[in-house]
């Protein structure tokens, strides 16, 4: 395990830290690998593992095409998905990105708020 990742996972525990509606925390690369956090220990995912990296390659997906509106919105700061079961957040780092995933009750709104104070832009 590179540096990179061993402050990559520090990061992942201290978002899990935050709040026990944290069900997910990771970090994805920009070809939608997992290279540090995952589901919060004690809960199933929802979806299947083999599901996981194509989930995770959409996301990477999309954050490369937003960047293609940099130029005329400004950079991505977070983007939100509220679901039926679960919210999704997604935070740009660098090359990388950091999903977190809370239960449907969980208050994205502070969360957000309190993991940018985390991720370096």
């Amino acid at each position: 395990m590179g540096a990179g990742s061993k402050k990559y996972e520090k990061l992942c525990d201290t978002i899990f830290a935050l709040d026990p509606s944290i069900r997910f925390a990771g970090v994805i690369d920009k070809m939608g690998n997992l290279v540090a956090g995952g589901m919060k220990k004690g809960i199933q995912p929802l979806e299947p593992k083999e599901e996981r990296r194509k989930l995770y390659l959409e996301f990477a997906l999309r954050n490369a095409m937003r960047q293609d509106f940099d130029s005329e919105f400004g950079k991505v700061i977070y983007t939100l998905s509220e679901r039926e079961k679960i919210k999704i957040t997604s935070f740009p780092m660098g090359e990388n990105l950091v999903l977190v995933s809370v239960d449907k009750e969980g208050d994205h709104v502070r969360l957000i708020e309190k993991i940018l104070k985390l991720v370096p832009s």
